[in-house]
């Protein structure tokens, strides 16, 4: 009997649904894939359950900007001051996304802007910007990508990852940055506090 059991209990793990990736580790999958282009991006994601997301300035992309700035206003000493200028990213978002320069999506709680765009080069530049409420995949995947940095002075914990320059086909090299974060303000200064950035700049 205790065979029997044992033999069940293997026969049903192997049989067992795989645990799901939630948005966080997904839009990292998607997003740092060297593999794929932007347009190529833009199909995975609704195969993937992702919807595309309403133009919403004042309400989505303000979420979507407060808990991203803090990477958008790196010039700017004055923690009060550079929060304030989240509203100001949001437009920009809009901006991009009504000329159709930017796609939004959403999953889960989850708001995901994927841009294409060239360098004063001529050269591709892609950029991903999810925020989300908070989630362990977030903290999980600052532990895989070097560990978890605690910033009390911008009220948020963070993991940088620079990629070494790669290539993807024969006649193109990247660059790639990624970042995620978790505002720890209190109160929260948006629902959406967990933060995914990449940056994916082509290589003369």
């Amino acid at each position: 009997m205790p065979g029997k059991i044992v033999l069940a209990a293997v026969v049903l793990s192997l049989f067992a649904a795989p645990v799901l990736a939630g948005p966080m580790r997904e839009a990292t999958e998607i997003c740092s894939d060297p593999m794929t282009s932007e347009p190529r991006k833009n199909e995975i994601l609704p195969a993937r359950g992702w919807e595309t997301a309403p133009i919403d300035e004042a309400g989505g992309l303000t979420d979507l900007a407060m808990a991203l700035i803090i990477g958008f206003t790196n010039g700017m000493p004055d923690l009060a001051e550079r929060f304030a200028a989240a509203p100001r990213l949001a437009a920009n978002f809009a901006t991009l996304a009504e000329k159709g320069e930017v796609r939004l999506w959403q999953k889960d709680g989850a708001l995901l802007a994927v841009s294409i765009a060239k360098t004063p080069e001529g050269r591709e530049h892609l950029g991903c910007y999810l925020a989300m409420p908070p989630d362990d995949e977030t903290l999980d995947l600052m532990r895989e990508y070097g560990g978890i940095e605690e910033l009390p002075e911008l009220e948020l914990l963070a993991r940088r990852f620079d990629e070494t320059a790669f290539r993807t086909t024969p006649d193109a090299t990247f660059a790639m940055v990624s970042s995620w974060t978790r505002q720890t303000s209190d109160p929260a200064r948006t629902p959406l506090t967990d933060g995914y950035r990449l940056e994916r700049v082509e290589q003369p």
